[in-house]
């Protein structure tokens, strides 16, 4: 029987590999161009944010997504937020993004926003998993809202 002391070392060693290989296969990934650039328009269609956010406050919307070339439909959003501090006029907030997109599968991001008042904020958003065409999916990109419309520019890669 293997000591603890021998299957301590044994699973450092294994996990101090893992962990050392993860950056250079995602760096062989991107470079061998599995990275897909996604950009998308999302048009709110509803909201159950309050008028006046307070620490500890939670809302859902929902939300069309459009290709940003064409302008077709391409899904459906779901975005969960937590608040996370309120000072004054600025908002941080934590975001959970479901992005459904047809024929293609999900992308799940998550992300931190500051909004100061009513201006457009702009933060990085971080892509966590996917379904179908995205199930192994990670990589980040940036999430735009600009009162009902929020624009997605991400770098997916699979």
């Amino acid at each position: 029987m293997l000591t603890s002391v021998v299957r301590g070392a044994v699973a450092t060693a294994a996990m101090t590999t893992v962990l050392a290989l993860l950056p250079a296969a995602a760096a062989q990934a991107a470079a061998a161009g599995n990275t897909e650039k996604v950009n998308l328009l999302g048009v709110a269609v509803s909201d159950t944010k309050p008028k006046r956010v307070q620490p500890g406050d939670r809302w859902e919307t929902r939300l069309k997504l459009y290709t940003e070339k064409k302008k077709t439909y391409a899904g459906d959003g779901t975005v969960r937020c937590d608040t996370v501090r309120v000072t004054g006029s600025t908002v941080v907030v934590r975001c959970a993004r479901v992005l459904h997109l047809k024929k293609k599968g999900w992308l799940v991001l998550s992300d931190k926003v500051t909004h100061k008042g009513d201006k457009t904020a702009t933060a990085t958003t971080r892509i966590v998993g996917g379904t179908g065409r995205y199930n192994s999916a990670y990589g980040k990109g940036t999430v735009t809202l600009a009162g009902p419309l929020v624009h997605f520019a991400l770098k997916v890669g699979r």
